[in-house]
């Protein structure tokens, strides 16, 4: 599967050295992402996975922006929407069978369609 980088990666990653502008295209195998020089730059479920690549699929795309919104929802003191009561949202009895309970690993690892809903639910239609 193709990523892209959607914020520049200027770090160190697992072979080395990286500045990957924004708009790199890098290709995932066997849970890591490669640079187009072919070293492994993270795993793909790492923080800076997370933090730097996304699928590039139109529902990659829209996951990250309803990804972002959401996390300044939750956000103290978020400038752009009110607070979301993450402790309530997240409380793990409600997620039974979750290997991960963070809040930002629930929603990033969320089915797209469970990902809308949780997002209509608390900020309206997505905007895309």
């Amino acid at each position: 599967m193709e990523y892209v980088v959607y914020k520049r990666f200027k770090d160190t990653g697992i072979d080395g050295r990286f500045n990957l502008p924004f708009g790199t295209v890098c290709e995932e195998r066997g849970g890591y992402i490669f640079a187009p020089d072919g070293r492994r730059i993270c795993a793909v479920k790492s923080e800076n996975g997370w933090g730097h690549f996304r699928p590039n699929t139109e529902e990659g795309r829209r996951r990250l922006v309803m990804l972002e919104r959401l996390y300044r929802y939750y956000a103290p003191g978020g400038k752009k929407t009110p607070e979301g009561n993450a402790a309530e949202d997240f409380d793990p009895d409600k997620w039974p069978g979750a290997e991960n309970t963070y809040w930002k690993s629930l929603l990033r690892t969320m089915p797209t369609d469970k990902l809308e809903a949780f997002y209509r639910a608390r900020l309206g239609e997505p905007e895309y």
